[in-house]
C-alpha cells in the first residue's frame, strides 16, 4: 500500500466521551480529503433473514444467507450476543465466548463472499425451548478491505443485526389492554414476546383503506414489558399482532 492509498472506515454511532478524540481527528482528516482526489466505496451485503424465529415443534436451528452483490470480496465479522432484560432500560448485550452457556451456537463466525456470491451462516439453539423465552442479537459486520485506486478513498461499511427469539416450550402469550379516552396501553404478562404494528385509527365516516386514517406506533413487548400509545380519535384502533410466526389483526374499542 502507498502512501496515497489511504482507505478508511466511517462508523456512524452516537457521540461518547470516549470517543471524542477519534471523532475529532476524523474531522480534521475530513477536511484534509476535500482538497484531494476522493473516491467513495460501499461494501455492501444482503441477509435473508431479519428476524428469527425458534418455535415448539420446529428444528432447533436456522439459516441465514449472506449475500454480496458488490464487484469486490466481501469480509464478514459475526458476533452473537445473549439479551438479557429486553425491552427495559436495564437491557444489556453480553457477548457470547462460550456457545454451551449461552445456548446458541452460530458457525462460522467469519466468512468470505466473493463477488456476487453467496455464504450461509448457521444458527443452533444447543439446548432445548425452556420455560423462559431467549433473546439473542447476532451482529454482521463488514471487515474493512483494500480499495483498488491510486486516489485516497473512504470506505463505508454497513452492517446488519439479526434478532433471534426462542420461544418457551410452552407458549402463554397475555397481553393486557386497557383504554382510557385516547390513550390505549398494554401490558405484556405472558410468557413469550408479542410485536404490534401497523396500528391504524380512522375518523368518522372513511373507510379502513382510506389515506385519511392516522399511523400510529407499533412496539415489540417482551414478558413484563407495558406500553402506552396516545389517540388522535376517540374511536376504534386496529393492530396487527405477530406471536412468534403467526399473525393476526386486533380492534380495541
Amino acid at each position: 500500500m502507498t502512501k496515497d492509498h489511504i482507505p478508511m472506515l466511517i462508523h456512524l454511532q452516537k457521540l461518547t466521551s470516549q470517543k471524542m478524540i477519534s471523532h475529532l481527528l476524523l474531522s480534521v482528516l475530513l477536511c484534509f480529503l476535500f482538497v484531494l482526489p476522493v473516491s467513495f466505496v460501499s461494501a455492501n451485503m444482503v441477509l435473508s433473514e431479519a428476524i428469527i424465529h425458534f418455535e415448539p415443534g420446529k428444528p432447533l436451528r436456522k439459516d441465514i444467507e449472506v449475500e454480496n452483490p458488490s464487484s469486490e470480496n466481501l469480509y464478514v465479522e459475526i458476533t452473537p450476543a445473549v439479551v438479557s432484560e429486553p425491552g427495559t432500560k436495564s437491557e444489556k448485550r453480553i457477548t457470547i465466548t462460550d456457545p454451551r452457556e449461552s445456548g446458541l451456537l452460530v458457525t462460522p463466525n467469519k466468512i468470505v463472499v466473493p463477488p456476487g456470491g453467496r455464504k450461509l451462516v448457521r444458527l443452533v439453539s444447543l439446548e432445548p425451548l425452556g420455560e423462559k423465552e431467549r433473546v439473542y442479537r447476532v451482529t454482521f459486520k463488514p471487515v474493512v478491505g483494500d480499495l483498488e485506486t491510486e486516489q485516497i478513498g473512504i470506505k463505508v461499511l454497513i452492517g446488519y443485526e439479526v434478532l433471534i427469539l426462542m420461544q418457551p416450550a410452552a407458549p402463554d402469550p397475555n397481553l393486557i389492554v386497557n383504554r382510557s379516552g385516547k390513550t390505549l396501553s398494554f401490558e405484556n404478562k405472558g410468557n413469550t414476546n408479542i410485536l404490534l404494528r401497523e396500528g391504524k385509527q380512522c375518523p368518522d365516516g372513511v373507510s379502513n383503506d382510506s389515506e385519511s386514517c392516522e399511523r400510529l406506533g407499533g412496539k415489540r413487548l417482551y414478558p413484563g414489558n407495558s406500553w402506552s400509545v396516545d389517540l388522535p380519535y376517540n374511536k376504534a384502533v386496529d393492530y396487527q399482532m405477530s406471536i412468534g410466526t403467526k399473525n393476526s389483526v386486533k380492534t380495541y374499542k
